[in-house]
């Protein structure tokens, strides 16, 4: 899956300056930015070995 950041040509970027969040917004924010990050971590983390798990146990099989 593709990830893209790069603004789309249909939305203004009045809209996108709109998104911005100020110094106060962020001190809120960074503890919930980090706290998703570390569980997003974790779930890849778990993720690749439940697929690394399974396929050696169907290379086991073959």
């Amino acid at each position: 899956m593709s990830h893209d950041n790069e603004p789309k040509p249909d939305i203004p970027p009045e809209y996108i300056s709109e998104l911005s969040i100020d110094a106060k917004q962020w001190v809120i924010l960074e503890p919930l930015a980090k706290s998703a990050s570390n569980s997003v971590k974790m779930l890849d983390q778990f993720l690749t070995v439940e697929t690394e798990s399974s396929a050696i146990f169907v290379l086991g099989k073959v």
